[in-house]
């Protein structure tokens, strides 16, 4: 088995290599071996420095280079005002396709560019394994779009609707959905339908230790989270729920983004420096210490785009619960008060609410044990890597 893999991300050469954060290239190279798996995605000139907190290596002669954008809005106007862009997308799509004619395609939506390249495998009649891990329909919604980029975002999201339904429908196409909600997107047009999560956590820790870990909230609760340090994941929305808890609450945020100099800063003015702690992007080996050493996985997410993120099942295979917001697809897997707390996304009282009760009953967090451990054997690497060559074989 062969996989060509556009996973959108940007990717950065170093010392004979690409490197990239957490992809769904790393998952298929557990899974089929780094010799078979093939990586097109947007690259950039090396800085001359090692990258860091990298979870994703491809060597270079399985590596195809394409020009970076930095958002669909910007791959957009590229395509429209910069001469040849588009078209340069498309003849280097087609040219990796013709190569590995045969072999199997896979894209990660709703990137862009992996839009792109998946309708031109289709056109050329290629086997398309088709990973939904985010809801391009309504992003047009969040805050952060005003005015004319608002109109824009309204706009293109109906233009990438159309494109994931023309793809979902494909016969060609098989469709693995991160989440209730692109699962029932996806099930309208194509009964190559099924849930998948391209996890990366590979071992667990002792229920033993777990369970020791999660009663010990004498001195605080141990929150953490982990993503992308940006707004609309719902960052300032925990530090102000954390700054309500009279010191009875600490929290680790390991990532970068856009927002960490002023996630930093107004940790500082809100004076709680001594109770949270800015790791930066980390390496997804250096996470089981620290999902071992907390008592919860806070993901308050409060935007309109969410998939099902993966840190909640990175948290279940350290049979630990979570809190996160009803956003995207969560109701997949998460129940709550079973397997983890849910509350209205970007509602800071309901949030400070959920961490201030399980501060004053620990006793909470014993409840939720059974479920997570049953949650804990699906929340591994390998049960996900079965799903993947079982759902292939069958379709």
């Amino acid at each position: 088995m062969k996989i060509i893999a556009f996973v959108g991300e940007t990717f950065e050469e170093y010392d004979g290599a690409f490197h990239a954060k957490p992809t769904s290239a790393a998952f298929l190279q557990d899974c089929i071996g780094k010799e078979n798996v093939y990586v097109a995605s947007s690259s950039k000139q090396t800085s001359g420095e090692q990258p860091v907190g990298i979870s994703t290596t491809v060597a270079s002669d399985h590596f195809y280079p394409f020009p970076p954008y930095q958002s669909t809005k910007d791959f957009v106007l590229k395509s429209l005002f910069k001469k040849g862009f588009l078209r340069q997308y498309v003849t280097l799509s087609e040219k990796i396709i013709l190569e590995h004619d045969g072999a199997f395609f896979w894209i990660r939506t709703p990137s862009i560019g992996s839009i792109v390249f998946g309708l031109t495998a289709l056109k050329l009649n290629q086997k398309l394994l088709h990973h939904m891990c985010a809801d391009a329909s309504n992003t047009w919604k969040d805050n952060k779009y005003k005015g004319l980029n608002k109109l824009f975002a309204f706009f293109f999201s109906k233009v990438l609707r159309s494109k994931l339904k023309k793809i979902c429908a494909h016969d060609n196409t098989i469709n693995l959905c991160t989440g209730d909600v692109l699962e029932s997107f996806s099930q309208k047009y194509s009964a190559k339908t099924f849930q998948f999560v391209d996890l990366m956590s590979k071992s667990t820790v002792s229920t033993k230790v777990v369970t020791e870990a999660s009663l010990n909230t004498e001195s605080a609760l141990n929150l953490l989270f982990v993503g992308r340090i940006v707004e609309d994941k719902g960052v300032f929305d925990l530090i102000q729920a954390i700054s309500e808890q009279s010191c009875k609450v600490k929290a680790t945020f390991v990532g970068d983004g856009p927002d960490l100099e002023k996630a930093i800063k107004f940790t500082q003015n809100k004076g709680l420096e001594h109770l949270i702690n800015f790791t930066g992007q980390l390496p997804h080996t250096e996470l089981n210490q620290l999902y071992a050493g907390c008592d919860l996985v806070v993901i308050p997410s409060n935007n309109n785009y969410e998939g099902f993120p993966r840190v909640i099942m990175e948290a279940w295979s350290n049979f630990k619960p979570v809190i996160v917001s009803n956003v995207g697809g969560i109701n997949a897997f998460v129940k709550h008060e079973e397997n983890g707390f849910i509350f209205e996304p970007g509602n800071v009282q309901a949030l400070s609410l959920v961490v201030s009760n399980i501060v004053t009953n620990p006793e909470l967090l014993t409840t939720m044990e059974k479920s997570i451990q049953h949650m804990a054997s699906i929340s591994n690497q390998d049960y996900w890597i079965k799903q993947l060559l079982d759902i292939v074989n069958r379709s």
